[in-house]
């Protein structure tokens, strides 16, 4: 099969699956995406062949897929996805954002409906790892997929991509050929595995390179892995029990702590360089955790101890000095991201009552609020067009909201829908330079 695409500007935005074929027998992964992966999951080694393209903004190029198989993806040219959690089922829903389909879903980790899967980070290139924090038995863990069906990888050698092509096509684990890797994390016991975040330093036409962050809780330790092949490659003790995590552009980890939904509230910074270098700053409240263009951390969530209800956090490393909006007294806001294209201006948080809340970054004024969905809304991610997504775990569905008109498409997903991360990628997009 062979296809052309015209990348336009959609290259610089890192949202477009626009890239150079690949092919590998690696039981972890190849092609582009997949590098040399494949001990991690006790497949087979291989070789890969790339036939990668320069691309600039406006350049066409030809992607040429040596199997024929049907796609998992968006109809067009432009591919972008939410990847969101479902807990309960042990699943990963991935869905185009331009039409709000769901296009595939996958079992997470070994644990099949066990895994407990939560934060999801999608990295330049459009492939995505999903941590599971605490499975039913064994090892938190971390999984990548590919987030083409180009750089899925025909282990079987059949002919043919076996995945999944909706929801209801779940494959057992370790069959679905767009998994590329799966990474333990501990000694066959949870460490309660949560902040989860690429750093951007991978390649956006051909996805190689790069490494995944992962936070745990339990031991607050921090786990730098290849993003290639799921090797861990560093790991550091750190202040904090981790519960979110974001990259900000500048060589830096940030994380937020456990604590922040009880009023003690601390966010902690972590150099990508040296992982034993970290430093903890105070902020009003956290639960989710975003960062902004000019490198401000954003938190969202309740200041219990303070009593003063749901807020929206403003930490400026370059001051230290830490704002804050209280949203409502009775709000236990979770999720919160910055906005981008039709969004762009403002920062949203998602509040567990089914309110979507839109403020004003400089000023920190609510310019509006309104509910979007049942209560138990966790995750608030944007699109590569700008519009503004939420998750509703009480709902099982996901929520596709119009920045200016607030119209809302619904689109159903998994049982317990959990995931308040970097679920689209924009937030990486939003802080690391486009290359040159």
């Amino acid at each position: 099969m062979q296809r052309s695409f015209v990348c336009l500007a959609l290259i610089v935005l890192g949202v477009a699956s626009c890239k150079a074929s690949g092919e590998g027998t690696d039981y972890g992964g190849s092609g582009a995406s997949g590098g040399a992966a494949g001990a991690a999951v006790g497949g087979a080694g291989g070789t890969v062949t790339e036939a990668g393209l320069d691309v600039g903004v406006s350049d066409a190029f030809t992607d040429v897929n040596p199997i024929d198989t049907p796609s998992n993806g968006c109809p067009g040219q432009v591919q972008s996805f939410i990847w969101i959690a479902n807990t309960k089922d042990g699943t990963l829903s991935k869905v185009c954002t331009t039409n709000g389909k769901e296009v595939a879903r996958y079992f997470t980790s070994p644990q099949q409906g066990g895994g407990d899967p939560s934060r999801t980070s999608v990295n330049l290139h459009g492939d995505m790892v999903v941590t599971n924090r605490d499975p039913a038995s064994g090892s938190s863990s971390v999984t990548k997929f590919a987030g083409d069906i180009d750089d899925c990888v025909d282990r079987n050698q059949n002919g043919k991509i076996e995945t999944s092509y909706g929801p209801t096509e779940i494959k057992p684990w370790g069959e679905d050929e767009c998994m590329l890797w799966n990474r333990s994390l501990g000694a066959g016991a949870s460490i309660g595995a949560r902040a989860t975040a690429w750093d951007g330093n991978e390649s956006p036409e051909t996805g190689v390179g790069g490494h995944v962050y992962i936070g745990a809780l339990l031991n607050k330790t921090i786990y730098k892995i290849n993003g290639d092949t799921g090797e861990i490659v560093a790991q550091a003790a750190t202040a904090l029990g981790h519960y979110g995590g974001a990259i900000d552009g500048k060589g830096n980890l940030w994380t937020v702590a456990m604590g922040c939904t009880l009023g003690n509230c601390t966010i902690e910074r972590i150099s990508l360089a040296d992982l034993n270098d970290h430093q903890t700053f105070p902020v009003h409240c956290g639960y989710g955790i975003s960062i902004d263009a000019k490198g401000r951390v954003w938190t969202a969530g309740q200041n219990m101890m303070a009593g003063t209800g749901g807020c929206v956090s403003r930490f400026d490393p370059a001051t230290g000095v830490n704002d804050y909006v209280i949203t409502g007294k009775m709000d236990f806001n979770r999720g919160v991201a910055v906005g981008a294209m039709l969004s762009a201006g403002y920062v949203w948080a998602a509040s567990t009552n089914g309110d979507l809340i839109q403020v004003n970054p400089e000023t920190l004024e609510i310019v509006r609020r309104q509910p979007v969905g049942v209560q138990e809304m966790v995750g608030v991610a944007i699109d590569y067009e700008g519009y503004v997504w939420t998750v509703s775990q009480g709902g099982n569905a996901a929520h596709k909201v119009h920045p200016a008109t607030w119209a809302i498409t619904t689109v159903p997903i998994g049982s317990g829908p959990y995931t308040y991360s970097d679920m689209t990628g924009m937030q990486l997009r939003g802080v690391v330079p486009p290359p040159k």
